[in-house]
């Protein structure tokens, strides 16, 4: 009597892998993210404008421009194409191309921080402050659409691949667009916290003192993420997924909190009233788009499956 042997096949490692990707896409893309951030961070952390441990002025901003190139968008492409195959990877790579849309989109995207910004000033200190910003106008428009196609260009479509095209995109179709958003501000926010620890990191005006840093994480993880996520969202879902244009937006948020803009053309003006105001704008998009964010959701119809039937064999 012969024995039948079947041989248990034992998944691999990278089988196994792979599965729990597919099976996790938003966690395993966070846990790259935050590994590879670190990593990249880590000179510049260990330079003199972080700890010290090696004497060598190492600044951040490489670390961010990789970190936007290799954590966020090569994350988001990477853990896409495990999960979703190629035709995930075609329809994330074709919201690059997603720039045909309305012009008023691109108008807020391009001048609403600065013009909020202009109205918080007026607010707080009066009128004064819109005169010396008046004044300034003709040196404004260069500098600082220059600055924001800049960073858009080398940092905020990258980064916004990861955190809106990719994260935001899918868990809002399982969990909302304002539950989504809420999910990722505090996950995007920890995603600047080396900065924290980097002198230049987080402001222009060198290191933190220890006393600030508490403040700064509360703008970080729900000041300044929670009102961004929310209107970035929003953006993206009124383009039809559009990341040049939230790119553009993230970009100008980034700008017109800069230094330089913000020493040049809003003097006397203190910068966190552009998070205020961004918090109030969130609040009204909420309620205008009754928290649906721009969202529409699509339904597929699922077509019936047509099982082949074999062609019947004639008598003989």
């Amino acid at each position: 009597m012969g024995v039948l042997v079947i041989a248990a096949t034992q998944p691999t490692l990278g089988s196994s892998l792979r599965a729990t990707i597919a099976k996790h896409p938003g966690g395993a893309f966070l846990a790259f993210f935050y590994v590879t951030s670190w990593i990249l961070f880590l000179p510049a952390l260990l330079g003199t404008l972080g700890f010290g441990l090696i004497p060598v002025e190492i600044p951040a901003q490489p670390s961010i421009l990789l970190l936007s190139l290799i954590a966020l968008a090569g994350g988001a492409f990477l853990i896409t194409r495990i999960a979703d195959g190629k035709d995930g990877v075609r329809d994330l790579r074709r919201r690059y191309f997603t720039w045909r849309t309305g012009p008023q989109w691109y108008v807020l995207a391009l001048f609403g921080a600065p013009l909020l910004l202009l109205i918080g000033g007026a607010v707080v200190q009066g009128p004064a402050s819109l005169s010396a910003f008046a004044a300034r106008l003709p040196q404004f428009l260069p500098a600082y659409l220059f600055n924001l196609v800049l960073i858009a260009l080398l940092i905020s479509i990258w980064e916004e691949t990861g955190w809106m095209a990719f994260l935001t995109a899918r868990w809002q179709k399982r969990f909302g667009p304002v539950f989504a958003s809420l999910m990722v501000a505090p996950l995007f926010g920890l995603g600047h916290f080396p900065l924290l620890f980097i002198s230049g990191g987080i402001t222009d005006s060198g290191r933190l003192a220890a006393s600030e840093v508490p403040e700064y994480v509360f703008y970080l993880l729900i000041l300044f993420s929670v009102p961004v996520r929310l209107i970035v969202t929003w953006l993206f879902n009124s383009t039809g997924g559009s990341l040049p244009v939230v790119a553009l937006l993230h970009a100008s948020f980034d700008t017109t909190a800069s230094a330089a803009i913000l020493t040049g053309f809003y003097p006397d003006v203190d910068g966190r009233l552009l998070y205020f105001g961004l918090a109030i704008v969130a609040i009204g998009v909420l309620v205008i788009t009754r928290g649906r964010l721009g969202y529409r959701e699509t339904a597929l119809a699922s077509a019936p499956v047509g099982i082949p039937v074999p062609a019947p064999v004639p008598l003989r």
